[in-house]
């Protein structure tokens, strides 16, 4: 597990100052410091979590708002098969399984012995996940004083389409992306935000299922 919590700060380094944004814009849509601690406690999905403050900020229906954060999260069941030959986890591995730590541990679990796969793992996922909870406890805690900041508030704010357009810059080229993308923008302009996200998840769930 050592290994795995040297070889984290790259990941935790990445995770903390957009932990201090999401628990700082929670804070500022008037969300409770432990509604916010619990949602980085309990679902640990970056952006899922942005996406979920956004929403229920916004009033979207707490259903509508966890099926869609749900939506943005399944690509994490390709990840599983793809980790399985080096690695036979759990519940607790495939919770502490994001973007990063699949990325990372995909490259150094096959370099391992596989008596320290699992303790490597571990370890790189905890290493994320204490970062980006102390992060968050940091940005709703001190809120206050950090949006007070001379346009710091206004970069906060922006924190959230910057954290989407770096997500989907990679899949510009994607033709199933640019149609899931091309059906939410309409939807937004028509007032239908929600639903539009919702109808690009699908698009976005079914049609890359679909791709050779």
């Amino acid at each position: 597990m050592k290994q795995g919590l040297e070889a984290a700060w790259p990941i935790a380094l990445g995770y903390f100052p957009v932990a201090v944004a999401f628990g700082a814009l929670g804070a500022q849509a008037g969300l409770g410091y432990l509604w916010i601690q619990f949602t980085s406690l309990l679902v640990f999905a970056g952006a899922s979590q942005f996406a979920l403050v956004g929403l229920m900020a916004q009033g979207v229906p707490p259903l509508l708002a966890a099926t869609l954060g749900l939506l943005l999260n399944l690509r994490h069941a390709f990840y599983g098969p793809a980790l399985r030959p080096y690695l036979k986890g759990g519940p607790l591995e495939a919770f502490l399984l994001t973007d990063e730590v699949f990325a990372l541990a995909l490259r150094a679990l096959p370099g391992l012995s596989p008596e320290k796969r699992r303790g490597f793992f571990l370890g790189l996922g905890l290493g994320a996940y204490l970062s980006w909870n102390l992060g968050t406890a940091l940005g709703a805690l001190g809120a206050k004083g950090l949006l007070a900041w001379p346009r710091l508030g206004e970069a906060l704010s922006f924190a959230l389409p910057a954290l989407f357009l770096l997500l989907a810059l990679p899949h510009l080229r994607n033709p199933v992306a640019l149609l899931a993308g091309g059906i939410a923008l309409a939807f937004h302009m028509l007032g239908q935000t929600a639903w539009g996200l919702f109808l690009a998840g699908g698009i976005g769930l079914f049609g890359e299922r679909r791709r050779p």
